[in-house]
């Protein structure tokens, strides 16, 4: 970045002699009140926040509808531009002069004086001159001055910078001209301008633009045009509760309201690209303008900027009066990173408001102030930037997210007063930014906040939600110190005691043993039971459920001669010994896990010396029918403990760990007394030995039990799961229906399916947050012949879902989301991207834009999003995809704060989360379940 160079212009200089042209400057303070209009929030009465009550201000705003209104025009007006060659005057021309320094080096001033020129109206001025001139504004300077009734005024100098300008490569830098701010004198009779150059000539084909507002025929008081709260989705009625909030949206004067003709811009130079930062300018002008000239004093720069400078368009996005009104600059679309001509090197990268006066010379309004900070929230939210990020990549450089003009370039802009005034700004805007949450593509239907697959199963095209469950995991242990010392044996059994909860058998070396009931918050009561011989002499001690049908739990375990034997509940923690028919001398381990075979009564599984797994089935009469071996290989497994549904489908699960200092998994039960590939990694459970599992805490799943020396460590459950129960979504699609799963699409708090059916129809099925869909409303037609159509969460910053796709032949467009009305016009989020497939992932990158993926055969490339501004650049992820038919994205699967993917491996009809970082990407794959092979849809 170049240094800062100073073109400060001192109020002496500034004031023109005639009273007419900036007369003396009202404070600040008594010079206007708060008219920056934007969409209340909560009081729209309130204030500002004081410094130190934290981040959140809020930002004034009229209540009384007088106060949002102002006379404009109500038709285009043609502003009055002409040109006079900048040629000296008879006798006042001015030959260059010489003189030398102290070292006898000869220097040179050349100055040129224009010859009077008439102003009609409200007259404002510039200078231009050929483009293959360069002039530095180091060494050119301007000054101009007026004549009223015959006298001529003192001069004031006529800003240049030559950083205020197109980039020079772009087509509208191509036809641009050189050339000075446009300097507004008022109502006076004649201008002259003089220009000075330093050590060389003047520029050649200079040439003197003098500009009246031109006059309306009719005007109007009206309110801002634009409601920003508005685009692009209309708002017919109030959000549900919990719903995504958006930043406060400022409500801004159309360029229509100042009378613009369009016919002067360029349409052909119209360009969209990126925002990542917001620089602030002030137009270094009139400082003393009233409310009803401010149009006109819009349409003389915008005539200027076009006409005179040769630019496509005026060349600010937004301008802001000392009124706090906000008004629309450069055509395009407020809430589209429209590429404007403000900041040399930049414009591509950033969008500028300008402030209508000279702020070198006089101080801002506080209402000035605050609608900067409105816009910027609101502008910067749009593009997913943090009004208060320190360093934001702005092109070939970084800079704050609000910066100004002389941030980035040798220039004063924008003046001494309103540059002191950044910090607040940027204090204002940062404290009504919500957050990104909003933006992300949710995709919970069903009941919890984790995401869920749609799917259509192919037997009979009935549509289905796949619920997540967050994900298997244990929380941080309660650990009861000394709890097991001197202990050979720790059972964890269900309610022994009768009160709900899950308790302990504690066996020491002696035989003697203690019953420890569970006191609810995985810690443990004193004793209420204890026996001196009864367990002595035991071995495989287990919990068994309720082994004799009289709704109490029991224990078995196994004699010295290697008989069953029966420890029977009361209910009361009372155990009665019965000894049991049976030989268990082949078993080396006992599992308790319920209900195996499905028949009501409580089973065992069994492991022998070779590693295999035994049903031991339960009769419900306090005895044990013929062991049937259990399919699959169980060698791996050097513990098989657990008790309960650990995956909330109804049947019982186990606990496995390959060796100590491994990670424990699930073993999901499933119907013929068979049991699923392992779930979960459950790293708490690496170490010590795991007692069994029941509910000890007050949660819906149970809990571990493991014994690590003398202390007993209680692992509550998450209460989460991989996958849950289908739940009928209570409609069938076609073999050619694209579903997807676009999130609250209707904002009333739900998340909601589209179905893009094979003839084009786009229809919603609107989400009662229980995964069935009652309701069906047709949002679109004609997408027939879109590819790559994918749900890609809120890009616009509004509030409301998007999607994006590519029609055959054309380029990605995204596809404003619009509720119950459907979609907004679609628009170029970038150009053709060949790829088979589009998948919609969130706030992948971690700003607040969301992002999305293009699958290209086995390969994955991110196109991170810029809010309106569509996809930027692309980058390879690094992942192969070739083992995957299905590549989903849904939000977080964790609840942590990033989107994941879902997976299906079309060999096998495994379906895999891959767990993803914002600074790592792809970190690791996780089973989420089985038998995906039924679906041929999902979304």
């Amino acid at each position: 970045m170049r240094p800062s160079k100073a073109h400060f212009v001192t109020s002496c200089q500034q004031l023109l002699a005639l009273g007419v042209v900036l007369a003396a400057l009202t404070p600040a303070a008594t010079v206007v009140s708060l008219d920056v209009v934007h969409t209340p929030q909560g009081d729209a009465t309130s204030g500002l926040g004081a410094p130190g009550e934290g981040r959140r201000l809020t930002l004034s705003a009229y209540t009384a509808e007088s106060h949002h209104r102002s006379r404009v025009p109500t038709a285009p007006v043609d502003a009055e531009l002409t040109e006079y060659p900048l040629t000296a005057s008879a006798g006042d021309a001015r030959s260059p002069r010489t003189s030398r320094t102290t070292s006898g080096e000869r220097i040179g001033t050349t100055s040129v004086l224009s010859r009077p020129a008439p102003v009609v109206g409200y007259g404002g001025v510039g200078v231009t001159w050929a483009p293959d001139q360069a002039a530095d504004d180091e060494d050119l300077s301007f000054t101009v001055r007026t004549r009223t009734d015959g006298e001529w005024s003192g001069w004031t100098e006529l800003e240049y910078h030559d950083e205020h300008a197109p980039d020079p490569d772009s087509r509208e830098g191509r036809h641009a001209r050189p050339g000075t701010d446009v300097l507004f004198v008022g109502h006076v009779d004649d201008v002259q301008v003089r220009a000075d150059a330093d050590g060389s000539a003047v520029p050649s084909g200079m040439s003197l633009a003098v500009v009246g507002p031109g006059k309306a025929t009719r005007s109007e008081r009206e309110a801002p045009a634009i409601d920003t709260g508005d685009l692009p989705a209309a708002r017919s009625e109030a959000p549900a509760a919990g719903v995504a909030t958006v930043t406060p949206e400022p409500q801004i004067y159309s360029r229509a309201q100042w009378g613009a003709n369009e016919a002067l811009r360029d349409k052909g130079s119209l360009r969209y690209f990126e925002v990542h930062a917001g620089f602030v300018h002030h137009t270094v002008n009139a400082n003393d303008y009233s409310r009803d000239e401010v149009p006109g004093l819009l349409r003389s720069i915008y005539a200027y900027h076009t006409q005179s400078r040769g630019w496509s368009d005026v060349g600010y996005n937004f301008l802001v009066d000392r009124f706090g009104r906000i008004w629309e600059g450069r055509y395009g679309g407020v809430d589209r990173p429209v590429v404007g001509a403000h900041t040399l090197g930049y414009n591509d990268y950033s969008f500028a408001m300008s402030a209508i006066g000279n702020f070198d010379v006089a101080r801002p309004s506080s209402a000035m102030v605050q609608a900067y900070g409105a816009l910027m929230a609101w502008k910067l939210s749009l593009h997913g930037v943090d009004a208060a990020d320190p360093s934001q990549q702005v092109g070939p450089d970084t800079f704050r997210a609000i910066n100004g003009h002389r941030d980035a370039g040798q220039t004063a802009c924008p003046g001494r007063y309103l540059y002191a005034k950044l910090d607040r700004i940027r204090e204002l805007a940062a404290g009504v930014q919500e957050d990104w949450a909003g933006r992300d593509l949710r995709s919970d239907l069903a009941a919890t906040p984790h995401p869920d697959l749609v799917v259509r199963r192919a037997s009979d095209g009935r549509v289905l939600v796949l619920p997540t469950g967050g994900l298997t995991g244990l929380g941080r242990p309660v650990v009861s110190t000394g709890l097991a010392a001197g202990a050979d044996t720790v059972v964890a059994s269900p309610d022994l005691t009768g009160d709900g909860i899950g308790d302990l058998l504690v066996r020491s070396a002696d035989g003697s043993a203690s019953l420890l009931p569970g006191d609810g918050s995985g810690g443990y009561a004193a004793a209420t039971r204890t026996w001196t011989s009864t367990f002595a002499g035991r071995s495989l001690l287990t919990a068994v459920g309720d082994l004799d049908g009289d709704g109490d739990h029991d224990l078995v375990g196994r004699d010295a001669d290697g008989r069953p034997v029966a420890y029977l509940g009361d209910g009361a923690g009372a155990l009665t010994r019965q000894r049991l028919d049976g030989d268990w001398a082949a078993w080396t381990s006992l599992t308790a896990t319920g209900d195996v075979d499905g028949d009501g009564d409580a089973d065992l599984l069994a492991r022998d010396a070779a590693g295999a797994l035994w049903l031991v089935p339960g009769t419900g009469a306090a005895g044990f029918g013929t062991p049937t071996k259990v399919a699959g290989s169980w060698t791996r497994w050097s513990s098989v403990t657990g008790f309960g549904d650990f995956t909330r489908d109804g049947r019982p699960d186990l606990l496995v760990r390959a060796a100590a200092g491994s990670p424990a998994y699930v073993l999901p039960g499933r119907a013929g007394t068979t049991f699923g590939e392992p779930l979960g990694r459950i790293t708490r459970l690496k170490r010590g030995s795991i007692a069994g599992s029941a509910q000890f805490t007050a949660g819906a799943m149970p809990d571990a039990v493991v014994v690590k020396g003398d202390d007993v460590h209680t692992l509550p459950n998450l209460d989460t799961t991989e996958l849950l129960p289908p739940v009928p979504a209570g409609f069938a699609v076609g073999r050619g229906a694209t579903l997807l799963n676009v999130g609250d699409w209707d904002r009333d708090g739900d998340g909601d399916i589209l179905v893009r059916t094979a003839k084009g129809g786009l229809f919603l099925r609107q989400g009662n947050g229980t995964g069935r869909f009652p309701d069906k409303v047709r949002v679109g037609r004609g997408f027939e012949d879109v590819r790559l159509l994918a749900a890609v969460g809120d890009a616009t910053g509004d509030g409301w879902p998007d999607l994006m796709g590519q029609p055959v032949g054309g380029s990605m467009r995204l596809y404003p989301g619009n509720g119950l009305l459907g979609l907004k016009p679609s628009y170029v989020a970038h150009s053709a991207i060949s790829a088979a497939t589009q998948v919609g992932v969130g706030r992948w990158d971690g700003d607040g834009a969301p992002d999305t993926l293009l699958r290209s055969g086995d390969s994955l490339a991110l196109y991170p999003g810029n809010g309106p501004g569509g996809l930027t650049g692309r980058s390879a992820l690094g992942f192969d995809a070739a083992r995957y038919d299905w590549v989903i994205g849904v939000s977080d699967l964790r609840l942590t704060g990033h989107g994941d993917l879902v997976v299906r491996e079309k060999d096998t009809g495994r379906l895999y989360a891959l767990t993803v970082t914002a600074r790592k990407g792809i970190t690791s794959r996780r089973l989420l379940g089985q038998g995906m092979e039924a679906y041929d849809r999902a979304g």
